[in-house]
């Protein structure tokens, strides 16, 4: 199938040509013949290289005959093209020159920088990269001197080729990844289908298999999607290549033999040579030698011959589609043979290992069972033993108070300490439980690092200068040693804080009054080279009366207590060093312990901090407020970005954070913290302190729901009520209205502005909770019901709301550039007056379709009823609904629609 993706295109280039040569005839003005002559030539270019060379030559007389100096330098470049695309690189360079004196005669700059891109690109063929890096830096200053942005992404391709030729890798990534993108944000499939194939020149250069593979692949898929047999042949050689020198023999020979094909269909000498020459090397490592000959012969052939045609007929290349399914049958037998002895050998061993196994394990499984069903039985003794004597106090010291507090009287109100004392016991079981719960994440595999990039020194600092009340209360000598450098790096603060908290707690916990804590952080770089510390160290030391060496080994241990604890006040459950060790590793690092009975214990951690050393699956980026804030007041607008860079961004952001976006805006900071402190874990949580900048922040992040208070300063709830349900780029967000009022009228009036829901101060936050949840539930229900109800014509919705009404500006936008190829998301958000991402999340959020999709599957809808119409043939609908690419148009209709379009009228027929 591979073979005749572009047969379509082909087709389309032999009718133009059959125009253009009865248009010859016709014309008497022999400077119109001499454009006749070279536009003939291009459209052979990709069909017959020597009818391309035959018409131009014939051109370049005619224009040498009247002295047609324009149609001198431009057949000159073509003759330079075509030379080149066969091999004959010196007759190539030679028409080159010809060309570069008449336009540099002429002046035009543009013509000289496109022939002087085109010299270093033969030089660099021909191995002479300097020479070639010499053209090509005074080619790329006469495009910036013109402002041509694409073609400065080619030039910088082309330099990074250069520098690949030379063996410089680094640099030719540089100049790679300096054109890549703007290939991308042109659409520029095809430099875009030849950097992608660099790039993995590079990777294999670095012998980085996998990467030169992937973007191999990349550059064959977009040969495919352009149906361009050159692009794609000449990406089988590559990957061939590759994978032809890793060994894998079999997957190479299907490329190289599909490129060989190839460049013979396309009369492509520079192809066939290298197919060639990479297909007796295959032969030559499997063993077949008549058959390396062979293509060894076709080589030196094709890298002598001047004349495509008569070598074709002396070899008879068309036979090789014959030998090639002789020789796979060949390979293919010898695999399947070796692959059945060696089955056999393995199945044999298979079974007698079995037996012997089967007979071992019978006898080990009786005692193995019985000894688990004694440990598991000790386990759950000590557990629910640990865990009962963990809580029997604290729910003493709240139960306890509790009774009391019932049996006072009315106007007797509990002493505050009573109070803090039942507080505290509270806290305490919730610690044990969450300690409990964070070990069963661990269990399962689910516990991920959450990052912020903040200064960890100060941090830590925090963490420690807690503990000092303590240290005074219980009569302990407590020092700290904290490095004097700062350090902003990405970590996670809350687990830290568990380890340091374990550690210290425990620190204090088995040191007797009068004794010593000591804790020391130090920062410190894995490699040496570095400028930068990348590992922290934090050493924890009491003088406790220390751990027996016979206990030390199980002291991280879950529910393992040391016995000369027991004579503590609180000897714990025995979790809380299991879990500092399963966070420690969970982080990457390592902790250990030394301890000596009578003079105490030593722990020490060694973190690394930063997230080089993480997979993208270990970790999730959390914004501080900080982050945030500086988040919102940078500057846009310098360089649109690419609809798709934005859509990748938004959706990276969905996938690493993986909350709706919750806005509140309320002028009191406790209650603002209070609602943010419960809403996180589920809620990616925005502020304001007033609704002038509550309604700035919603118009540029656009989130799921907004959260207001109805009194404010500068703007109150009602207004911007008013305001978000009004604007087209904020009236689908839900909105819930806080306030102390609680009069039906005053609830009238909030729910008459466009308010969801009413929640009346003081209010539980487990309501806002549920609130909040079932309303971005419901916008949801509606998105889905509005993706439902996108039909191609705008007039079958009922105007309901603004939302609806949006809905209907939208599609009439796309409606009146249904037939017009150029419009894009970059137009169409100047024609709604959007910013990008307001455009995009405010589609996404009614009709689960990003800016892209919905003018495409609106399109492919329209072409749809085009076709049950009878309008025309598949390729006049297609160009009727702003689609220039059949084949493209092709894939995405039978996305959409499950069928082809050729199929579509029948089925509905």
């Amino acid at each position: 199938m591979v073979l005749f993706l572009g047969i379509s295109g082909i087709t389309f280039s032999q009718n133009h040509i059959t125009n253009l040569l009865d248009s010859l005839d016709k014309v008497e003005d022999d400077k119109s013949r001499v454009l006749i002559y070279k536009e003939i030539g291009r459209s052979y270019y990709h069909l017959d290289l020597d009818s391309a060379i035959h018409y131009a030559k014939t051109g370049l007389n005619l224009a040498e005959k009247i002295g047609f100096t324009k149609g001198i330098a431009d057949l000159n470049n073509d003759l330079g093209i075509f030379y080149r695309e066969i091999g004959l690189n010196t007759i190539s360079v030679d028409h080159y020159f010809a060309s570069l004196n008449v336009k540099k005669t002429t002046g035009d700059k543009k013509g000289i920088a496109s022939t002087q891109n085109n010299l270093g690109v033969v030089y660099n063929d021909m191995d002479q990269p300097d020479q070639a890096l010499e053209y090509f830096y005074e080619s790329i200053e006469y495009y910036k001197e013109i402002n041509d942005s694409i073609q400065i992404a080619t030039l910088s391709m082309n330099i990074g080729n250069a520098y690949l030729r030379k063996k410089m890798n680094e640099e030719a990534l540089e100049w790679y990844f300096k054109a890549k993108p703007i290939f991308e944000y042109y659409g520029d499939t095809g430099d875009l289908h030849f950097i992608t194939q660099n790039i993995g020149e590079y990777y294999e250069n670095r012998e980085m298999f996998d990467s030169a593979r992937h973007y191999y692949e990349g550059a064959i898929q977009l040969g495919i999607a352009a149906s361009n047999d050159d692009w794609y042949s000449r990406s089988c050689i590559y990957l061939g290549r590759l994978l032809l020198n890793y060994g894998y023999e079999q997957q190479a020979f299907k490329y190289l033999f599909d490129a060989f094909v190839l460049g013979n269909s396309l009369k492509s000498l520079k192809t066939l040579r290298d197919a060639s020459l990479l297909l007796r090397d295959y032969y030559e490592s499997t063993g077949y030698l008549d058959s390396a000959l062979y293509y060894s012969k076709l080589y030196k052939n094709y890298s002598d011959s001047l004349n495509f045609n008569e070598l074709s007929r002396q070899l008879g290349i068309e036979e090789t589609r014959y030998e090639y399914q002789i020789f796979l049958q060949e390979s293919e037998n010898q695999v399947a043979k070796q692959r059945l002895l060696r089955n056999i050998m393995i199945l044999f061993f298979a079974l007698a290992l079995l037996l012997v196994i089967y007979i071992y394990r019978s006898y080990r499984n009786k005692q193995k069972a019985n000894r688990l069903l004694a440990e598991m039985d000790e386990l759950k003794s000590r557990l629910f033993s640990n865990i009962s004597h963990e809580f029997r106090t604290p729910l003493t010291l709240i139960l306890g108070p509790l009774e009391e507090m019932m049996e006072l009287e009315k106007e007797k109100k509990p002493s505050k300490k009573t109070v803090q004392m039942m507080q505290r016991n509270a806290n305490r079981l919730l610690d044990l439980v969450n300690q409990m719960l964070d070990l069963s994440k661990v269990d399962a595999g689910s516990m991920k690092l959450e990052l912020e990039d903040e200064e960890i020194v100060k941090a830590i600092r925090v963490i420690i200068l807690s503990f000092a009340s303590l240290a005074e209360k219980k009569k302990i000598h407590f020092s700290h040693q904290l490095p004097g450098e700062k350090l902003v790096t990405w970590f996670d603060p809350d687990k830290l804080e568990k380890i340091l908290n374990n550690l210290i707690s425990n620190a204090f916990k088995f040191t007797p009054e009068g004794g010593a804590v000591k804790v020391e952080v130090s920062l410190d770089q894995t490699d040496k080279g570095s400028s930068r510390p990348d590992r922290l160290l934090i050493t924890v030391e009491d003088s406790g009366k220390g751990i027996p060496d016979d206990q030390l080994v199980k002291i991280f241990d879950r529910f393992h207590q040391v016995e000369e604890a027991k004579e503590f006040e609180s000897m714990g459950t025995g979790i809380g060093l299991a879990l500092t060790k399963e966070l420690v590793e969970v982080m990457h690092g390592k902790i250990s312990v030394e301890s000596q009975v009578g003079k105490g214990t030593k722990f020490s951690v060694e973190l690394p901090v930063g997230k080089e050393h993480l997979k993208e699956s270990e970790y999730v980026i959390r914004e501080s407020d900080a982050t945030m804030g500086e988040r919102k007041s940078r500057e846009t607008g310098t360089m649109v970005e690419e609809e798709k860079c934005i859509e990748e961004v938004y959706s990276d952001e969905e996938s690493a954070l993986g909350h709706p976006i919750v806005l509140t805006v309320e002028d009191h900071e406790e209650i603002r913290t209070h609602i943010r402190e419960h809403l996180e874990d589920n809620f990616r949580v925005l502020e304001a302190a007033n609704g002038k900048t509550g309604l700035e922040i919603a118009i540029e992040n656009v989130p799921d729901l907004i959260i207001t208070d109805l009194m404010m300063p500068e703007m109150d709830g009602i207004e911007l009520c008013k305001r978000l349900k009004t604007d087209e780029r904020t009236s689908h967000i839900p909105v819930i209205m806080l306030t102390a009022k609680a009069s039906i009228e005053e609830r009238l009036e909030g729910l008459e502005t466009g308010a969801d829901a009413y929640v009346t101060k003081p209010f539980h936050i487990k309501e806002l909770r549920l609130r909040v949840s079932k309303l971005i539930e419901q916008r949801n229900k509606l998105r889905e019901r509005f993706s439902r109800e996108i039909t191609i014509e705008p007039k079958d919705i009922a105007v309901t709301s603004t939302d609806e009404r949006f809905l209907q500006k939208v599609m009439a936008c796309v409606e009146e550039h249904m037939g017009d190829s150029d419009f894009d998301v970059g137009q169409f958000q100047d024609e709604m007056s959007m910013s990008r991402m307001q455009l995009f999340r405010k589609l996404k959020a009614l009709t689960n379709h990003t800016p892209s999709e919905f003018i495409r599957n609106l399109r492919l809808k329209r072409a749809a009823k085009l076709i049950e119409k009878e309008f025309g043939n598949v390729a006049e609908v297609c160009y009727e609904v702003g689609f220039n690419n059949l084949s493209y148009f092709a894939k995405c209709f039978k996305e959409l629609f499950k069928v082809l379009p050729s199929e579509y009228g029948k089925t509905k027929g």
